[in-house]
């Protein structure tokens, strides 16, 4: 089959279960931060920071590997970045939303840590996190978000722009900029290729939960559980605040040239949202601070035509019936901890489900293992739509073994046919 056939039918399985249909098979869709890198005998810091290393490793995981979509990221969570620049700066918003390597040398910022600098090469990048706002400026960031991320938060998350103005500040957003047109530039080809070699990838569009932009970037995950007690007026205020501008991110984000949908042959266009704080609220506080100013947007998302496609990190199992709320279909649940049984029997197919099997199983396991894993896993769940997410926890870890990786596309072409 050639790459266009091939690319045709991978993308005609991938938009068959988002319509909540089902295809030929079971897709297996991926995502890799450094099991590309290792695979192909780089380091992590060598992928991060030179792209054309990481261009090479991951084409050679798409040749050996047989995925219906790969997503590549070496980046990490930078929502405060692509959020400061939605109004003075629109055009940088897409590339803004992840934190690259090379912007981390250039912004200085505080909530990172990442390999060939204050870790070891081979090293995982890590977010840190850092109280930024204090708990007596909740009103200030409630009258204008946008002005107190630019204004006060960013100073204080990025060690080059401390001095707003100031010519080093100024210096460091320019290679920001020119920077973030580098890294543009790589992804617009490694997607190019992906399709050459009959890899179909989905336009993307972000947005974040109100209630984790505010633990993620200002206030700390502790920090912010206990403000729900000690201060929930001022919490739900900012929540509030951050709605209209999330749904404006997702929109610009979302916008797709007519063009470049035309070139990846798709209408559908996925809205990512990772949720961090949902294990760490019992249902009273996930119910009156995080689910409705998050519910606002995921509705805003869907009546956009956008299908929101969403890392429930953690353990989602006590909010599950909340998804009910939402019109049948219309989202992507990657569920991490939450066993994917648990899921089907509380919302059947109101959701469109993604999972597969843990790193644990992919490090540590043989291929029988992940055999009968698959095999399990799709005998109880295939049913009115599937989608396999190797390393559901997080992606596929660099430290899997490729024969285990290898187990789990064999057993979606044994077991995952309809």
């Amino acid at each position: 089959m050639d790459a266009a056939a091939l690319y045709r039918e991978k993308l005609d399985r991938l938009e068959a279960v988002i319509q909540g249909k089902e295809p030929d098979r079971v897709p297996v869709t991926a995502m890799m931060s450094l099991f590309h890198t290792h695979y192909s005998g780089y380091t992590a810091t060598e992928a991060i920071f030179d792209p054309a290393k990481n261009k090479e490793a991951a084409l050679k995981v798409v040749r050996d590997f047989d995925f219906d979509s790969l997503l590549v990221l070496t980046g990490l969570e930078a929502t405060f970045m692509s959020l400061s620049l939605l109004h003075s700066a629109p055009e940088l918003v897409p590339g803004a939303r992840f934190l690259e390597g090379p912007y981390h040398d250039i912004l200085k910022d505080v909530y990172t840590k990442w390999p060939g600098r204050e870790l070891a090469d081979d090293s995982h990048p890590q977010f840190i996190g850092k109280e930024i706002m204090k708990v007596e400026e909740y009103g200030e960031f409630s009258e204008d978000p946008s002005e107190f991320l630019n204004r006060v938060a960013l100073p204080r998350i990025c060690g080059a722009l401390s001095e707003p103005g100031s010519p080093e500040a100024i210096a460091a957003l320019a290679r920001y900029g020119s920077a973030l047109a580098t890294s543009g530039a790589a992804m617009g080809e490694l997607v190019s290729e992906f399709a050459a070699c009959g890899i179909p990838t989905f336009p993307m569009a972000f947005a974040y939960s109100p209630l984790d932009v505010i633990g993620d970037f200002l206030r700390n995950i502790n920090n912010v559980v206990l403000d729900c007690y000690r201060h929930p007026d001022e919490v739900k205020q900012a929540a509030e605040a951050l709605v209209p501008l999330l749904i404006e991110s997702a929109k610009l984000t979302g916008t797709i040239p007519p063009e470049v949908q035309q070139a990846l042959g798709t209408n559908v266009v996925e809205c990512f949202f990772p949720l961090h704080l949902n294990e760490y609220l019992n249902p009273k506080l996930y119910d009156e601070f995080y689910w409705p100013y998050l519910r606002q947007v995921f509705e805003a998302v869907i009546e956009m035509g956008q299908t929101p496609y969403v890392f429930f990190e953690g353990r989602h199992d006590a909010h599950l019936k909340t998804l009910l709320d939402l019109p049948k279909g219309k989202l992507v649940g990657v569920f991490d901890k939450t066993d994917p049984r648990k899921v089907r029997d509380v919302l059947g197919d109101h959701v469109i489900l993604s999972s597969g099997p843990p790193n644990s199983l992919l490090i540590g396991g043989t291929p029988q293992k992940v055999d009968d894993f698959m095999k399990n896993l799709l005998d109880d769940c295939k049913e009115g739509g599937l989608m396999i997410y190797p390393g559901v926890d997080g992606g596929i870890s660099g430290d899997a073994k490729p024969e285990n990786v290898r187990a789990v596309l064999d057993a979606v072409k044994k077991y995952g046919t309809y």
